[in-house]
């Protein structure tokens, strides 16, 4: 119950001041970190943030998943087609923590048309190339104006911690600590 009170109060209350009017310089820029695949909590967080996208309030850098499963990944595979945003980035945590039950998004992968095809159109061809949430966190900072990127996180903290463990790479001679910083 905590986690759809911070979705649904401290989400728009982070928004609140967006308007359609903004230009693009002017958006938001999100970072959504979720554990995506249990229920139904964080895809309720993500159709806002779809929303606010369509109304030109943010601009939605990444959807970084926590949660070490198959599912998420294509789970984010068919949101992102369905909303028409295939092409945001989706990283993923590897030899993170697996929370087994629940598996909403496992049912809804799963989910097939009576001729035995998937029910939700997907964009992706490989979820396995996915890129590791933390590099993809180092890439995307690194190319950001300072103090400029809200990362919105649920779930576990597998990826921040990481990135913040991070030492400087091609994407940026900082180490985490100080992206996440800058």
């Amino acid at each position: 119950m905590k986690r759809l009170v911070f979705i649904f109060l401290v989400v728009p209350v982070l928004l609140a001041g967006c308007s359609a009017e903004k230009h693009q310089d002017d958006r938001l820029r999100v970072i959504f970190e979720t554990d995506i695949g249990n229920d139904i909590d964080d895809a309720l967080a993500l159709d806002m943030l779809y929303k606010y996208m369509d109304q030109g309030c943010i601009d939605l850098l990444a959807v970084m998943l926590n949660k070490c499963a198959p599912a998420p990944g294509e789970y984010m595979d068919i949101m992102g087609t369905w909303y028409g945003y295939p092409d945001i980035p989706v990283g993923i945590v590897r030899d993170g923590t697996d929370d087994p039950w629940g598996q909403y998004a496992q049912k809804v992968v799963e989910l097939k048309n009576e001729d035995g095809t998937p029910m939700f159109a997907r964009s992706r061809k490989s979820y396995d190339a996915l890129p590791d949430a933390h590099l993809l966190y180092r890439q995307i900072l690194a190319k950001q104006p300072d103090a400029s990127v809200v990362i919105a996180s649920v779930g576990f903290s597998t990826n921040l911690a990481r990135l913040l463990d991070t030492p400087a790479d091609e994407f940026s001679p900082l180490t985490g600590r100080e992206l996440v910083a800058r």
